[in-house]
């Protein structure tokens, strides 16, 4: 967030950590503080401490107070809980990506300790600026004014998510994109020669489904997999018009793993971008 303070979706699942240890902390099982949360204020409903600590939704003021009341906190953790609350209950700011369920997950995308990514084309968080800026013109749902914002959205959201310091990253990728020529072949170049730079990184592996791989199911419906620090898991689905994200990640993590295990080696990748660059380079 520009302000300092933490994005609102960020927020909202620290907020519900945080009151879930805080319950855990004063001895409460999740039913027996739910019915005294329930006594203490009319706005607790039966699931909604559930909700709260699993981050689907902020706690009210009220809520709040009366978790203060019941748990007994310090003083300070009361504070933390009340300031994080607050924040999560403002409004997440769009991303380069429409849609308020899009926002979300461009919030826990900077939340993620490990992200995995399947695709058949070049993914916005690896595109260069220029890459970007060609396949969002291209695009048929998106307003030739917003174009070249939401390029620069996209190179500045993969400046601060792919970094040798950053999240842990799996990509694997379709050898279609090698050939995707968003903008001209030169442009593509540099957009390869970006994904080898990023490949090089110590907390990156990059593979190659080759052709000759032959169906690869992530190929034909990529997704990004994304892990957080205290254990919550959640996988995005991106359409032309929209995208979603899902809790269940189990099928999407086999699924993930079927296509890597499916791709080349990370040394014969590196050599498949390799040879393509070149390629490009001398015509």
């Amino acid at each position: 967030m520009t302000d300092g303070r933490p994005d609102p979706v960020i927020a909202r699942f620290q907020c519900g950590e945080l009151a879930r240890q805080l319950r855990v902390a004063a001895k409460l099982e999740h039913g027996e503080a739910e019915g005294l949360l329930r006594a203490l204020t009319p706005s607790f409903y039966a699931t909604k401490l559930t909700k709260v600590e699993n981050g689907a939704m902020p706690p009210s003021t009220a809520d709040v107070e009366a978790m203060i009341a019941l748990y007994l906190p310090t003083v300070d953790q009361a504070d933390e809980l009340r300031a994080l609350a607050r924040d999560a209950r403002r409004r997440a700011q769009p991303g380069a990506i429409p849609g308020p369920r899009s926002r979300q997950y461009l919030s826990l995308e900077r939340l993620a300790v490990e992200i995995r990514m399947v695709y058949n084309e070049i993914p916005g968080l690896l595109q260069t600026r220029e890459y970007a800026r060609a396949a969002l013109s291209a695009s048929p749902v998106v307003a030739a004014s917003a174009v070249d914002r939401l390029a620069e959205e996209r190179a500045e959201r993969s400046r601060r998510i792919i970094r040798p310091d950053g999240a842990r990253v799996w990509i694997t990728l379709g050898e279609e994109v090698l050939d995707r020529a968003n903008g001209g072949p030169a442009i593509l170049r540099r957009q390869l020669e970006h994904l080898r730079e990023v490949a090089a990184m110590p907390n990156v592996r990059l593979r190659v489904v080759t052709r000759a791989a032959g169906a690869v199911a992530g190929l034909s419906a990529p997704f990004t997999l994304l892990h957080t620090a205290d254990g919550k898991s959640f996988a995005f689905v991106a359409t032309v018009v929209r995208g979603d994200y899902v809790k269940a990640t189990e099928p999407f993590a086999a699924i993930f793993q079927n296509a890597w295990e499916r791709a080349t080696p990370e040394e014969e990748s590196a050599a498949i971008l390799d040879a393509r660059i070149a390629d490009l380079t001398d015509s």
